[in-house]
């Protein structure tokens, strides 16, 4: 190797096969020793290196700093950075800079301070530390930034003064990603994020919440009149179908908002009030904002006490059921019931479904109320027909985390055998959007109670989001006609269509018709010139308690029948 002067003889052999830039200077800051991986890594050759000052391979803003430490080093015989390794920038012969690791020695020789470093360049090890921090801060299927960006920017917008945050959650998009795929949900996840980024400025942030919600911070902002008209513009541009895979696909947004720092003062509870205001909105049947109010923290913790007391409603025996008739519209002559959960609250007395089902369903103890109510359901059933009642259809609702289980048939197996019951006495009732949401593991556990007898019931028929081909898809019986297609269609023509057109539809796939919310003669009456054979409604009575099923349904012995005459 080329040395210009001689070159210091333990720490020449080390440098010259080295596969690490080695370069070795004096006290009067030139270059002593350059080895083949200096020139690999620096451009210079060991010719035009030698003898050079060491600055030509450092940017020209670290040339004073540089020479001044170098000065002290010499001076105090001590170099600071000697026996550590810094990473920092140099400069490569064609001008541009690398990002190199650099470790310092420093050693006397014949009387004169000598330094050496050992150069690594750490490009890759920088590419790789800005692409983790990339995934650190950023949403992969967006590109949008993610949950902890969303954090840091709202902690720097709390602490300068006002600021809004906006939670998105997208209206129906676990049906699209059940029936269309998780492709196509993703790839409705990213148009989406574009369509929200293009609505919003570029001095606020738009951010991945995590699965379908998403979250827009809008710094030194508590103007309600900017929010409300940011709020249409997102509502506009989601209206509009997206193309996907050469389908249209609709999807809207429910959004909350709450103000800093009205409504809070630091992330987590703006995130929190903001989250309270967005669960407003859905409740409303989406396609809303809602700001936060106190109130809705309250109604939150009414839902976790309402929780923890229905966890212990039913180890206490709170729950009972209560049994609506279903006739034929021909006789009168009591066909079946809908088994019908009540709460017999120790505080507010006997509670129907609306004040406490949403939050038993989605209870940890949901699934197992289910099985009671199966179980109750065949222990009725069983009595009845020893009070003379025959073989009433039993119609039992499911919760959809009786669904997902695999134990849901053995539950129903097990109830028939233990209290005598056929199997084919029991209907199972499904809602709509229990099947959209949970559509591959309905169907598969729907045809496993086919098998054992059990009859399959769709309730609420029509007023969800499901597509005709789910009733082929699906081994159903019988479909229910909801009460709100029923209730005017004496004096409506279009709700006549409508039933009208579900008795024929059904007619066709050998489907079972019972319409519900019949209340009136006159109801009954067109009912029946349209071919409806059963109905269930207050004009054949309200849901009451077992016994006065058997009360009011019972054969009259004739013994008493004789002694009444």
């Amino acid at each position: 190797m080329p040395t210009g002067r001689s070159t210091p003889g333990r720490y020449a052999q080390m440098l010259a096969r080295s596969a690490t830039a080695a370069i070795c200077a004096g006290p009067d800051n030139l270059i002593l020793s350059w080895n083949s991986a200096a020139e690999q890594l620096f451009g210079f050759s060991a010719e035009q290196a030698i003898g050079k000052p060491l600055t030509i391979i450092m940017p020209e803003r670290y040339h004073a700093a540089h020479e001044a430490g170098l000065a002290r080093a010499v001076k105090s015989g001590k170099a600071r950075l000697a026996g550590k390794a810094i990473e920092m920038l140099v400069r490569h012969a064609d001008g541009h800079e690398i990002p190199v690791d650099l470790s310092l020695s420093m050693w006397d020789e014949n009387g004169q301070p000598m330094f050496g470093a050992l150069i690594r360049d750490i490009t890759d090890r920088q590419a790789a530390k800005r692409r983790l921090e990339h995934l650190a801060h950023c949403d992969t299927l967006t590109s949008l930034p993610n949950r902890n960006a969303l954090n840091a920017r709202l902690e720097e917008a709390i602490a300068r003064g006002s600021c809004a945050l906006m939670l998105l959650d997208l209206d129906g998009f676990k049906d699209i990603n059940d029936t269309l795929g998780h492709s196509v949900g993703d790839l409705l996840l990213a148009d989406v994020a574009r369509r929200i980024e293009g609505c919003v400025g570029d001095a606020d942030m738009v951010a991945r919440f995590g699965g379908d919600e998403f979250a827009i911070v809008l710094s030194d902002c508590s103007n309600p009149l900017r929010i409300d008209s940011l709020c249409r513009a997102i509502f506009e541009s989601l209206a509009t179908p997206f193309q996907i895979n050469g389908k249209n696909v609709f999807v809207g947004t429910s959004i909350g908002i709450a103000l800093a720092p009205k409504d809070a003062s630091t992330v987590d509870q703006l995130l929190s009030r903001a989250d309270l205001a967005l669960y407003s909105a859905k409740a409303e049947h989406g396609a809303q904002r809602k700001y936060y109010l106190p109130t809705m923290h309250n109604r939150s913790e009414q839902r976790q006490r309402l929780g923890a007391e229905l966890r212990e409603a039913l180890p206490q025996g709170q729950f009972v059921l209560h049994f609506q008739p279903q006739v034929s519209l021909e006789d009168k002559a009591l066909l079946g019931v809908e088994a019908l959960l009540r709460w017999k609250h120790p505080q507010f007395g006997l509670l129907h479904p609306d004040a406490f089902l949403s939050v038993l369903d989605d209870s940890v103890v949901a699934e197992d109320v289910g099985d009671w109510v199966i179980d109750e359901a065949c222990r009725v059933a069983s009595s009845w027909r020893s009070a003379g009642l025959g073989e009433v259809r039993m119609a039992v609702n499911l919760f959809a985390a009786q669904l997902r289980s695999p134990r849901l048939y053995g539950v129903i197996g097990e109830a028939c055998r233990k209290h005598r019951i056929a199997p084919t006495q029991l209907e199972i009732e499904i809602t709509e959007n229990i099947v959209i949401k949970h559509n591959d593991e309905v169907a598969t556990m729907l045809k496993r109670l086919k098998t054992l007898g059990v009859d399959i019931a769709f309730d609420d028929f029509g007023t969800g989001y499901a597509s005709l081909s789910l009733l082929q898809r699906y081994p159903l019986d019988r479909l229910k006609i909801d009460r709100c297609f029923v209730e005017a269609i004496h004096r409506s023509d279009a709700d006549a269509a409508i039933v009208d057109a579900v008795l024929q539809m059904a007619r066709t796939l050998g489907l079972e018709v019972i319409a519900e919310g019949v209340e009136t003669r006159e109801l009954e009456r067109v009912l029946r010139e349209l071919g409806c054979k059963e109905a269930q409604g207050f004009l054949y009575g309200r849901a009451v308690a077992a016994d006065e099923i058997v009360r009011l349904f019972a054969p009259v012995p004739q013994a008493r029948v004789a002694a009444a005459r």
